[in-house]
């Protein structure tokens, strides 16, 4: 279980400086409160994690919407990325509303966890991610930035193969060019 100053105390160990108790410490704490969320954020969104994956079924509006929609829905506050509608259909999303003619609307969706809830393996992926980005600011070092870089993209990719377990392979069914041969 980890919080926001410890996630960010693993990206400024990993530069070789030290760790902070809070985003208002120095100048490490301004860039730290300027920057954490936004690539937290970032990173959640930038794939399909398991554990920030969510469904729900959605609140329909009493308001019909303007032009070619027949309902609206209330996305979720807690909504970063709707990744899919059911049923499946077309939508478009204004502001926090989806814009469908369906009448009922269930999402698959990512959103924010609590830092409690990541997962080990997120953590790091964050914390390297996090030093990527403060490199230059925090310590000024264009040599020390390009291996973070590395360091931040191995350590996504393993957090992407872990996380990955939380959903099994699911074998082709369909072959229609090795049908076509027998």
């Amino acid at each position: 279980m980890s919080s926001k100053e410890q996630i960010f105390s693993k990206a400024l160990l990993l530069l070789g400086e030290l760790p902070i108790n809070s985003f208002t410490e120095g100048t490490t704490g301004v860039v730290a409160s300027n920057r954490y969320a936004e690539i937290r954020d970032a990173m959640l969104t930038d794939t399909r994690w398991r554990f920030a994956t969510g469904k729900q079924s959605l609140n329909r509006l009493t308001a019909t919407p303007l032009n070619e929609w027949r309902y609206a829905f209330q996305i979720p506050d807690d909504v970063l990325l709707v990744i899919r509608m059911y049923p499946s259909q077309g939508y478009e999303i204004y502001e926090d509303k989806i814009y469908t003619n369906a009448a009922s609307v269930e999402i698959d969706y990512i959103f924010r966890p609590l830092e409690p809830a990541f997962p080990a393996y997120f953590v790091e992926a964050l914390a390297a991610r996090l030093a990527e980005e403060i490199a230059i600011s925090v310590t000024n070092n264009v040599t020390l930035r390009g291996e973070m870089v590395e360091l931040a993209a191995r350590r996504r990719a393993e957090a992407m193969h872990k996380d990955a377990q939380g959903r099994p392979n699911v074998a082709i069914q369909s072959r229609p060019f090795i049908d076509v041969r027998r």
